[in-house]
């Protein structure tokens, strides 16, 4: 040993030492325990998995971004992200599932982890109408990627008028002269209000159907007057009604050859067939479906016997009948043989007055 270290205190350094190393020994320990105490067991639940994960993470935002899991729309999770991790700490983190709800011209994107379709709507802000149409039930749970799509269902009452057609009612008049027609009411059309739904489905028109119809105003008749009088001008009367006119072949005849077949000088004698004794200018024969005393008017006679510088009214009365007085045949009474042969047989126009 050298001489030099001999008054060296050792005793003293072996002392310091064996201090400096107890401190330095308990200072590992401490930090030993120190980082055993900061790690901390946490159970972390997430998609479907459980995982105990041992961390030195302070809180849930920290030890999602540690394992990069990030939170979606509607995401869910158990704690707050400030929420501070201590030993036993369980992270339930559920994701959401997108569902899609059409309605109104638009798609919207819903995120919930779970509900009814109700709650997707509700959610979406879709009022769904009594009337309106959703493509699946109300309580229908949800499951992912569905798509929900309302339809709207609107109905519109709308008003149409129609016009009712007048009926033409047509009256005979016997006031009124044949070919005559007089308007005694003129016609005024009805109208008919008839409501009609439409539905519409997505503002699309689907269906129209006539719910109801109401007659606002009745129509009114048209009433006309046909004239059926018959005139006839006639020289000694004027204007007089006939009921018939027709064309008949007449034949002279006289009382020699009346159709009782008396001569002059007997008994009976120009007497006609109704009693009366025939008139010149007056007596004709008829059918038997002109009654006796029937008034008939002759123009063609009256021309006949103008001619002859006679003038007659040309009116004549059935008082007579014939054997061959038939159909459109009749006998014209005349005074002798000389004008019935002068006259013969004729086509003339036979009115029978009323």
């Amino acid at each position: 040993m050298n001489s030099h270290m001999r008054g060296f205190p050792w005793v003293k350094f072996i002392i310091v030492l064996t201090l400096a190393l107890i401190v330095a020994g308990g200072a590992t320990i401490t930090l030993r325990n120190n980082l055993r105490n900061q790690a901390k067991k946490v159970t972390l639940n997430y998609d479907g998995y459980s995982v105990d994960v041992i961390t030195h993470d302070d809180t849930v935002e920290e030890l999602l971004a540690r394992y990069d899991i990030a939170l979606g729309p509607g995401d869910e999770l158990s704690l707050n992200m400030d929420e501070r991790l201590n030993e036993e700490t369980e992270i339930t983190l559920t994701r959401a599932m997108e569902v899609r709800v059409l309605a109104d011209g638009e798609i919207k994107s819903v995120y919930l982890t779970e509900g009814s379709v109700q709650d997707v709507l509700d959610k979406a802000e879709v009022q769904v109408r009594e009337q309106d149409l959703v493509n699946m039930p109300l309580a229908r749970q949800l499951m992912p990627n569905d798509v929900v799509k309302v339809t709207r269902i609107d109905e519109d009452i709308i008003v149409e008028t129609e016009s009712i057609p007048y009926k033409v009612i047509t009256r005979k008049n016997n006031d009124l002269e044949e070919g005559v027609n007089q308007v005694v009411q003129e016609g005024k059309q009805g109208v008919l209000e008839r409501r009609i739904s439409i539905v519409y489905q997505d503002g699309v028109e689907i269906s129209r159907s006539v719910v109801g119809e109401t007659v606002t105003q009745q129509p009114e008749d048209r009433i006309v007057d046909k004239g059926t009088a018959r005139f006839v001008n006639i020289a000694s009367r004027g204007r007089t009604r006939y009921s018939q006119v027709k064309k008949v072949q007449a034949t002279a005849y006289t009382a020699g050859f009346s159709c009782t077949g008396k001569k002059p000088g007997d008994p009976g004698y120009g007497k006609t067939a109704s009693g009366a004794t025939v008139q010149p200018y007056m007596t004709i024969a008829a059918p038997r479906n002109i009654p006796f005393g029937t008034k008939v008017y002759i123009p063609e006679l009256v021309k006949y016997w103008k001619d002859r510088g006679v003038t007659i009214s040309g009116i004549f009365v059935v008082q007579d009948r014939g054997g061959v007085v038939k159909g459109n045949r009749i006998d014209i009474y005349m005074e002798d043989q000389s004008q019935t042969r002068n006259w013969g047989r004729r086509n003339v126009t036979m009115y029978i007055l009323e």
